[in-house]
């Protein structure tokens, strides 16, 4: 396990998150000599003491697993903190699984990167993020937080139609619910609460299914005017996939329905 360095700068464009001292080293590096200041960290349990120490940064690079305070535990915590001190998320994994993808982007996760890392992908993917950070600085959006609300009784829905699929892959062949354009949906609906973007592969991986099924399934979604394809404002080679105006409509009607049968 890697021990972050006992002076490190106050703010940073990146935080590296890994157990790993010489992939951090080797991350760092890369973001580096694309300008980017870093600072770094051994797991999430330190990451969140620098961030407590008044560390500001405005990306965090995190491997998903790490010792103590892991990735996904670690994006959760994160995730709690206010709209203005919450840094863009992207993960790097060599052993990243389906329930690992959606997870991630349940918890809002810019992007989902493969071990070993490609260093201009990384640094494109970065800078996307510190784009995306810059855009949600301006807009500050005034989310609606109030307890027993109506977006918070939907997310609660949200979390257990997700604990069920989870409770179902423990009783039933996975292959049995192959169609992945339900759960394709739920995941950008969790991602539009969440405020953030999810690119055609992170769904394609998330939806637990062949990529070339994924694509056609996502394809049926578009010519049904469910979702749309944007080109990403960071990075034109990638691209953005998210509820169109009548997706989130239809999704927002289902939600309505199914917590109105549940009242009654």
């Amino acid at each position: 396990m890697t021990s972050h360095p006992a002076r490190q700068p106050r703010d940073a464009d990146a935080l590296v998150v890994d157990d790993d001292s010489a992939a951090v080293e080797e991350l760092i590096e890369c973001l580096a000599k694309a300008g980017l200041s870093c600072l770094s960290a051994g797991n999430g349990g330190q990451a969140l003491q620098l961030l407590a120490e008044g560390h500001r940064v405005k990306v965090v690079v995190s491997d998903l697993r790490m010792p103590e305070v892991a990735g996904l535990e670690f994006a959760g915590r994160l995730a709690k903190l206010a709209e203005g001190s919450r840094p863009e998320v992207i993960f790097v994994s060599g052993h990243a699984g389906f329930d690992d993808a959606v997870e991630a982007i349940r918890l809002g996760a810019r992007d989902l990167l493969t071990k070993p890392v490609d260093g201009p992908r990384l640094v494109r993917a970065v800078k996307a993020a510190l784009l995306v950070r810059q855009a949600r600085e301006r807009a500050a959006p005034v989310a609606e937080t109030v307890t027993g609300g109506p977006l918070d009784r939907k997310r609660t829905a949200l979390k257990d139609m997700r604990s069920m699929r989870k409770m179902r892959s423990q009783h039933f062949p996975t292959e049995l619910f192959s169609d992945p354009c339900w759960e394709m949906l739920l995941d950008l609906y969790d991602a539009r609460l969440a405020g953030a973007e999810v690119t055609v592969t992170s769904l394609g991986v998330a939806s637990g299914v062949p990529l070339t099924t994924a694509l056609r399934r996502m394809d049926q979604l578009t010519e049904h005017g469910l979702i749309e394809h944007v080109s990403d404002a960071g990075d034109k080679r990638r691209t953005i996939v998210r509820l169109s105006q009548e997706g989130l409509d239809a999704v927002e009607r289902f939600f309505d329905t199914y917590l109105n049968r549940k009242a009654n």
